[in-house]
């Protein structure tokens, strides 16, 4: 049977009554909010106040502004427009020049999450009659629900005309409350919605601040709610007094070129802001954080025009990074319980490296404060307790937004839509947090270096002093007088050595903190260099067939080139354990033995005895096996520049290489026969750039000091431990190496 046509057209859809109940009641997610979607419309209309309140025994809800109200038309075509996008259209209102917080043009539906019958009474200046009006609508929002549709659904009006004396305005009654009216009164309901509503003052707001039309100052929102008359002009003082003491400071300012973050502290020093060229973000309006630290420090409010308990409780009060959008604050971020940066987690947690990509690039952690809680600037990261910021944005509806993924409100107003846009703004706000953390770190180490100068200049004073009162002391000898006055010397000098030895350390170190990258490429030339050299002495080596003249030769650039192999072998197994991430488990007698080799024609001339004595069923536990290699090979060396130092008879020239595991430990040993370590310097040997060998005409190099400070670093990353301890007979030093079963990698 073939097809038959029966009709075609066009179809529109068919909406029920119920339609509203879902808006109204899945709009929201609390009472606290639903209020707040109708104090938003009195800030959007122009009131400079918005005052809730209970009557009628407290069975009515009353919401009244003082705002431009509405016009019939306004009315007719905004109020009962399900969506309308006139906000969106408009994003600033008429005589302030507010920026419209509405955005989907169903928010004012939540009224119907308080209560089932809503009285709208409006008044406002039509200006195309020039005469003022009053519109009085009445909804009963259940006998809406049963109508099977919508369209179909009349809303009784009344409209008259006022008097030019009536104030404008627009007044809400929500009667037949769904949970009667004691949710108004709660503290925990007020203090919600006031946190939403009034976000701090004293905060910086960047570019988002409010707009002036140039003919009218804003006079800014004030909202009242039962039981309370809003904050009083001296808790409004004490906020602003309290932020403007904070300990330090952070601003983050995202924009469409360039990424910004600024600490200052307070005692007014500011660190060299840090800034970062952008090529695109994904929120098209950018943001600006105002963000205040408050450490429980001795002094933060010591001496300032507050108490110091009222101060610390305001703190307690007011704690959290809240987000701000369009002036209203957004939950939950920075409410009660709310972690959306992850700072209380990762602080209970003691986590050692930054969270954020940002931070990872642009200020990573190094290996060495990874490892050293006293230096680690992530164990310094700032609870929510001890924050009290806000981060201002303006989000965008996809009708006026140029990007799909922009900042979006979730439609229950719970924070935003989960796409790029959020994700940004909790990486880029995190990376701040994380900047502010080192910067507070660096901050604190330095106070720390400027008392221990301090302590130690006191301390030279305080010699000074004894020593006089000694030359002054009618009871003591003159032969204890010396004895005593040589011992305040003594100890003064040595004071002065540390000193010098710190100031001359720190100088190398930040001589030496950029050779990383050097060092990588000079054995990556120096390979090359190598490469180039071994076929110049193949050269030379056929040459000397026809020229025996030549052989001597041969053999001297031979020999020079396999010594020079071994140092850059041994350099490159060094950067490639710094560097080498990947793990697995090994046996021990193989790296020994190729350590050995390394250096085996240079032990041989000079009759160094060199042994391993490692079983070949030892293991070692996981870990790269170029950590464990460029280990050995540093204390190797370091041996052998040792024995060569100390200028002993062949026959005492030993290193020897023990290796054994027990049910807890792999333990490896690198025992000698060299110059020693005194007792007084068995502490040093581990400090970056301290070097015994520094001033010894040694073949192998003076050395710069790093070498059992960088393996250190590299034992303690696997969960290891070095120690230099008593050699046992026929040696005179002994390291101790060991790495447990379950070892860090």
């Amino acid at each position: 049977m073939s097809e038959v046509s029966l009709k075609e057209g066009q179809i529109s859809f068919q909406t029920e009554g119920r339609l509203l109940q879902e808006l109204g009641e899945r709009l929201v997610a609390s009472p606290e909010v639903a209020l707040v979607e109708l104090v938003k419309n009195s800030y959007d209309a122009d009131s400079a106040t918005c005052d809730v309140r209970l009557v009628d025994g407290e069975e009515t809800l009353i919401v009244e502004d003082r705002g431009l109200g509405m016009t019939f038309e306004q009315f007719a075509t905004r109020w009962m427009r399900i969506a309308t996008s006139h906000k969106a259209d408009e994003r600033t209102s008429p005589t302030y020049m507010r920026r419209l917080t509405g955005q989907k043009g169903i928010g004012r539906f939540a009224v119907r999450f308080l209560g089932n019958i809503l009285q709208l009474n409006t008044v406002a200046l039509d200006e195309k009659t020039n005469q003022k009006t009053r519109l009085l609508a009445n909804f009963d929002w259940q006998k809406i629900d049963e109508s099977s549709d919508l369209n179909g659904t009349a809303i009784h009006y009344h409209l008259w005309r006022v008097d030019d004396a009536e104030a404008t305005g627009t007044t809400l009654k929500v009667t037949r409350l769904k949970n009667g009216g004691d949710f108004a009164k709660s503290t925990s309901f007020r203090t919600s919605v006031l946190k939403i509503v009034s976000p701090l003052e004293g905060l910086e707001r960047g570019r988002f601040k409010h707009v002036v039309n140039g003919r009218s100052h804003d006079p800014g929102f004030r909202v009242t709610l039962p039981g309370e008359d809003g904050p009083s002009q001296s808790e409004l003082d004490l906020a602003k007094t309290v932020l403007s003491h904070q300990w330090a400071r952070l601003t983050v300012d995202l924009n469409k070129k360039n990424l910004t973050f600024k600490v200052s502290f307070y005692d007014g020093t500011e660190v060299e802001p840090l800034t970062i060229p952008l090529e695109k973000i994904f929120i098209s309006s950018g943001f600006f954080a105002d963000i205040r630290f408050f450490p429980r420090r001795a002094g933060v409010f010591h001496g300032r025009e507050v108490n110091g308990q009222d101060a610390w409780d305001w703190v307690r009060e007011n704690h959290g990074i809240a987000v701000v959008d369009h002036g209203f604050r957004i939950k939950p971020y920075g409410f009660e319980d709310d972690d959306w940066l992850m700072l209380d987690r990762d602080k209970a947690h003691n986590e050692r490296n930054w969270r954020s990509g940002i931070a990872k690039e642009l200020f990573p952690i190094s290996k060495a404060e990874l490892h050293d809680p006293a230096i680690n600037p992530m164990l310094n990261l700032p609870s929510n307790f001890q924050l009290v910021g806000a981060v201002f944005v303006e989000s965008q509806p996809p009708s006026v937004s140029s990007q799909q993924d922009d900042l979006t409100p979730s439609m229950d107003r719970e924070g935003f839509l989960e796409n790029r846009a959020s994700q940004e703004l909790v990486e880029v706000v995190r990376a701040g947090v994380e900047y502010l953390a080192r910067q507070d770190k660096l901050r604190l180490l330095e106070e720390k270096e400027r008392k221990a100068r301090e302590a130690a200049k006191s301390a030279r004073a305080d010699f000074r002093s004894a020593i006089e009162y000694i030359e002054r002391s009618s009871t003591l000898t003159r032969a204890d007088k010396s004895r005593i006055i040589e011992e305040y010397t003594t100890l003064a000098q040595q004071l002065e050595e540390v000193e010098e030895y710190d100031r001359e350390a720190r100088r190398k170190l930040e001589t030496m903190s950029s050779l990383g990258v050097v060092a990588g490429f000079m054995t990556h030339e120096a390979s090359r260099i190598m490469a180039s050299l071994k076929e110049a002495i193949d050269e030379v080596t056929k040459l000397a067939r026809r020229h025996p003249s030549l052989g001597q030769v041969a053999e001297t650039l031979d020999r020079s080139y396999t010594a020079f192999k071994g140092h850059v072998e041994y350099t490159s197994t060094f950067i490639d354990s710094v560097q080498n991430g990947i793990s697995s488990k090994f046996k021990a007698a193989p790296q020994v033995r190729r350590i050995i080799e390394k250096f085996a024609s240079f032990a041989k001339d000079r009759g160094i005895d060199v042994k391993g004595e490692v079983a070949f069923d030892v293991d070692v536990p996981a870990m790269p096996v170029t950590v464990y290699s460029g280990i050995l090979l540093n204390l190797y060396t370091n041996a052998l520049k040792a024995i060569i130092a100390a200028k002993t008879t062949a026959a005492q020239q030993r290193i020897v290489f023990r290796g054994w595991n027990d049910s807890k430990w792999h333990t490896i040993e690198v025992l000698d026969t060299g110059i020693g370590i005194p007792p007084n310097l068995r502490k040093r040997i581990w400090d970056p750039l301290f070097t015994t060998t520094s001033r010894l005409n040694n073949p192998l190099g003076s050395g710069m000091g790093l070498g059992l400070s960088l393996v250190k670093q590299l034992i303690m990353q696997v969960g290891g431990r070095i120690e230099l301890v008593d050699a046992p007979a026929g040696f005179t030093t002994c390291f101790r190496v060991e790495f447990p079963w379950r070892s860090k990698t």
